[in-house]
């Protein structure tokens, strides 16, 4: 007599087996309060936006942003009505910036930038935050990385409990 294998199991046996057994709902029926996703994408086109590096020794002077940005948002949102939003930027490799005073030009390094935040709502309150690295460089071999990053937090009755608005910083030069 040969072993028993799974292909000579009576069908009674399993048919018995899966009863009381959870059962997948059918193609095509859904839960009915599924989260939904979307995605959002447009460009946004920049000329001479300022930003401050007067600060920078090595800079010393305000610098233009020109060029395109590509902006991509996800949204998730739950059927308790929570969202959490997510979003990246994608720079265009002729994004530049001249400095004001010396015409200094420098060239976005669009494969090491890439900005990201998101936002969270929740029924007890919400959060937004910005995280903004550009790294750029000029025709004699400097590099320039300008950050910024704001962060807003608000509990559930709408007050603001923690804030760092956007300011840019630039470091290199």
């Amino acid at each position: 007599m040969r072993p028993l294998s799974y292909l000579t199991i009576p069908i009674a046996v399993l048919v018995a087996a899966c009863e009381g057994q959870p059962v997948a709902p059918e193609r095509g029926v859904r839960p009915q309060f599924e989260a939904t996703h979307g995605e959002f994408t447009t460009t946004f086109n920049f000329v001479d936006d300022p930003a401050d590096c007067t600060a920078n020794s090595r800079v010393g002077e305000v610098v233009l942003f020109t060029g395109q940005i590509t902006y991509v948002e996800r949204t998730t949102t739950t059927s308790s009505g929570n969202a959490n939003v997510s979003w990246y930027f994608i720079y265009d490799p002729a994004v530049h910036l001249v400095a004001q005073t010396s015409g200094t030009v420098w060239m976005i390094d669009a494969t090491s930038t890439h900005p990201t935040g998101h936002n969270n709502v929740h029924g007890a309150g919400s959060s937004s935050e910005n995280l903004a690295n550009e790294f750029y460089t000029n025709v004699n071999g400097a590099h320039l990385h300008l950050i910024g990053n704001y962060h807003l937090t608000v509990d559930a009755n709408g007050n603001i409990t923690a804030t760092r608005p956007f300011v840019w910083q630039c470091v290199g030069g």
